[in-house]
């Protein structure tokens, strides 16, 4: 994936946000984008999930008024599993 491709993930995380769409309506949840036994499929598929739940998940984090601590979390949790590496 390329980071272009990344942005407009995360874009469309963030407008689905903004069209009333839940956490839980991401499209790489659909059964027919999900892979099948290839790994790399899986890699691919699991950064295109996380890139359009992080800008689904910060734009309601800024509509809630709370997006200073969701990036706080964001970085806490990115340290704390470098450290478990």
């Amino acid at each position: 994936m390329t980071i272009e491709e990344l942005i407009d993930l995360q874009e469309a995380g963030s407008r689905a946000r903004v069209l009333g769409l839940k956490a839980h309506e991401n499209p790489y949840l659909a059964a027919d984008r999900m892979p099948t036994g290839d790994t790399s499929a899986l890699g691919d598929w699991i950064a295109r999930h996380d890139a359009w739940k992080f800008g689904w998940e910060a734009e309601d984090a800024s509509r809630e008024g709370r997006i200073a601590a969701h990036f706080k979390e964001l970085i806490s949790t990115a340290k704390q599993r470098a450290l478990d590496t």
